[in-house]
């Protein structure tokens, strides 16, 4: 018999938010994942490196074209093996990132780096800053690269796979979902049809906000994909009001689609009531940041979590998201993109583990860069900092069985894309 344990809401996002979720309450210090079998020595933090990298994209969405992008490239080093991350370097307010000008870096990132010199890599995102019931997207997105780099470090420091760590592989063979990025109508039919060609199965379309250009794009994916292909649609809140994003909406479910993401910007409550109107599946990326998930699982307004990089504060706490998501009765999946393939693999290792009944919309740059859309898009190198991704066949992503995150750094490649680096000390 087991017994019931009922957890005040307050004491659970306490304790979660520390990484170690309410296992504290029942005599855990951290969870299992965060305690590598034999992990007897420690490993201790030396060195701390932030390479600033920038990449010239031509992606364009309702909000418009970005045609620039700047990630950070964590190395985190510990005897002799190092641990990489990634996160987003934000240009402008729209993007998710740091808000951070590159000079005032050192100074903004210092107060949360700084304190890991000298402690254990093991303790993972016991180390980190918790999470603050107030979001502070600086720390959520700075938090999420030195999870990334932590988990790396002491999976290859142990010879265990980061997905092991997260608590065991489920699925090494994951569908992969690419992004019809916005244009005239009759390119975003041809990228599609790239991409079909190419294997994939699963297509996410995102609209511009414009009724007439997006049913007319949409329909005709869905003729060329046929009845077997599942799509998505994001609007990255293109539509101005409910009216708007309900004549939307009923134009593209004859579509057959699968979810409907940021059709519009309003309160939770508009939203619910598109769903209500329409019966329209929708899906939550933004806003389902920790601990705010709590309260976005219990509006009836959604029905799928997309865990977003650089939303998710690290690791193991999108393994947190993840379970108020599905303990809610809502699904789960894995939203793009990493940029420079560091954050790719952590999020195709996380996919392996959550978010089972979705596709992986993370594959990465190289396929848009010299994959099924090579040509397309304005790169002006090879959006990549290491030396082999995921290999991807039929649209399927093959999830390695190597310690860490299985990427090895390509030390050229970074220089050619890096702008600034950063040495941190004590």
């Amino acid at each position: 018999m087991i017994k019931q344990t009922n957890l005040q809401r307050r004491t659970f996002i306490k304790t979660a938010a520390t990484g170690g979720a309410a296992l504290t309450m029942f005599g855990v210090n951290k969870p299992a994942s965060a305690r590598p079998v034999g992990a007897n020595d420690s490993l201790r933090i030396e060195r701390i490196i932030a390479h600033v990298v920038e990449i010239k994209l031509g992606f364009t969405y309702s909000t418009g074209t970005q045609t620039t992008a700047r990630a950070i490239i964590w190395e985190i080093a510990a005897g002799d093996h190092t641990g990489l991350g990634e996160c987003n370097l934000a240009l402008h307010e729209a993007t998710p990132g740091i808000h951070v000008k590159v000079q005032d870096l050192p100074k903004a990132l210092s107060p949360w780096v700084s304190p890991l010199f000298g402690r254990d890599a093991k303790e993972l995102e016991a180390l980190l800053p918790p999470m603050p019931r107030r979001l502070n997207w600086d720390l959520l997105v700075t938090r999420e690269g030195l999870s990334i780099a932590l988990y790396d470090l002491v999976g290859k420091a142990h010879g265990l796979p980061v997905h092991t760590l997260l608590g065991g592989r489920r699925r090494n063979r994951v569908p992969g979902m690419p992004v019809i990025h916005v244009g005239p109508v009759d390119v975003m039919i041809r990228r599609a049809g790239m991409w079909l060609d190419a294997g994939y199965r699963f297509l996410k379309v995102k609209l511009c906000g414009n009724f007439k250009n997006d049913s007319e794009a949409v329909h005709g994916i869905r003729k060329l994909a046929g009845p077997n292909v599942s799509i998505q649609v994001d609007a990255n809140a293109g539509y101005k009001d409910l009216a708007e994003a309900e004549k939307a909406v009923r134009s593209l479910m004859p579509c057959q689609i699968d979810s409907f993401e940021d059709v519009f910007d309003a309160p939770v409550e508009q939203i619910a009531e598109l769903r209500r109107r329409t019966g329209a599946r929708i899906m939550v990326d933004r806003e389902a940041y920790w601990p705010n998930v709590y309260e976005i699982t219990q509006t009836g307004a959604f029905d799928v979590v997309n865990h977003h990089p650089n939303n998710q504060g690290g690791l193991a706490t999108a393994l947190q998201i993840d379970a108020v998501a599905t303990a809610a009765g809502l699904q789960t999946a894995i939203g793009s993109s990493g940029l420079f393939g560091i954050q790719d693999a952590a999020f195709q290792m996380l996919a392996s583990v959550i978010g089972l009944s979705r596709p992986c919309e993370d594959i990465g740059l190289p396929p848009y860069y010299s994959g099924p859309t090579k040509g397309q898009y304005s790169f002006d190198h090879e959006p990549s900092v290491i030396r082999k991704p995921f290999p991807i066949r039929n649209g399927v992503i093959n999830i390695p069985d190597t310690p860490g995150l299985g990427v090895e750094l390509d030390r050229k490649k970074l220089e050619c894309l890096t702008v600034d680096k950063i040495e941190f000390t004590r």
